[in-house]
């Protein structure tokens, strides 16, 4: 006997606020549901207005290599004229979006609310990813400070142990003075660095909330 493969369902997370947008939900298996009309460049294009929409999304991150948010729209199924609501498709999870079920009958109107929505989302997300980018910095700059710290103490105690020995070596201490100096510049920088990320961020960055 064959096993029964259970067949694909929509399915609607909880709604909440984003943003400004009311009734917005994440949104699994969304074809099993509703009509996918079009990416909203798509949409813009097809309805003759393509300038409204020149692009296919909005990058999550600063440095434009990561995933993108594309504006979607979908048409809910309705006996009398046309319902749509608009979000965007996520880059991730096929036939996954997060969709605001503020309804319009305008499919251009949606097209445009998507764009936007979507904007919205992936500035949210680049502050993260800076935050995060920042973080990262935060703490390498902790390690630098310590590895430097660390050398420039060990060079003296070896400089101290050399002055009580017989054998002069004045080239050689002005080298090692000359290496603590810069390896104390460096610290100064780093430490530096991170009060300005503590002032950009306005706490310890790497722990978005």
């Amino acid at each position: 006997m064959k096993a029964r493969v259970k067949a694909k369902t929509i399915e609607y997370n909880p709604a909440h606020e984003s943003h400004g947008y009311k009734n917005v939900r994440w949104v699994e298996n969304v074809s099993c549901g509703l009509r996918l009309v079009g990416f909203a460049d798509e949409i813009a294009r097809k309805e003759g207005n393509w300038r409204a929409i020149d692009h296919k999304g909005w990058f999550t991150d600063d440095d434009g290599d990561g995933d993108t948010y594309r504006g979607v729209v979908y048409q809910l199924p309705a006996r009398d004229g046309e319902c749509y609501v608009y979000g965007y498709a996520d880059p991730c999870n096929d036939d996954c979006a997060l969709l605001c079920f503020d309804v319009t009958g305008d499919k251009m109107e949606a097209a445009r609310c998507a764009d936007s929505f979507a904007e919205v989302c992936a500035e949210e997300q680049r502050d993260y990813d800076r935050a995060w980018r920042a973080g990262r910095r935060y703490e390498t700059l902790a390690e630098e400070i310590s590895d430097a710290r660390k050398e420039a103490l060990a060079i003296g105690e070896e400089m101290r142990r050399a002055k009580r020995t017989v054998v002069e070596a004045p080239t050689i201490c002005a080298t090692l003075r000359a290496k603590i100096k810069s390896l104390y510049r460096a610290i100064q920088k780093a430490r530096k660095e991170r009060a300005d990320l503590i002032n950009n961020f306005g706490r310890e960055p790497g722990f978005v909330e």
